[in-house]
């Protein structure tokens, strides 16, 4: 497959996974150190920031156990 003058292979999208996933972790741990900062500092809580914390480690998990149980 082509794009212009570059060839997308399996590098270009194995460094897409990579990149997306660091991305996630450092979103995940910035949200966290911000709901935690949140509630000691100023002592609110924020349930939408939390809410997407526990969304992203259930999509996390539930697809370490999808793809564990069909490799």
């Amino acid at each position: 497959m082509f794009f212009g003058k570059w060839k997308l292979d399996e590098r270009f999208l194995m460094h897409r996974l990579y990149s997306t996933r660091l991305a996630a972790v450092v979103t995940a741990v910035v949200m966290a150190i911000w709901f935690e900062y949140e509630l000691l500092v100023n002592g609110v809580y924020h349930w939408d920031t939390l809410a997407f914390l526990i969304v992203l480690a259930v999509t996390k998990v539930g697809a370490l156990i999808y793809y564990r149980l069909t490799n």
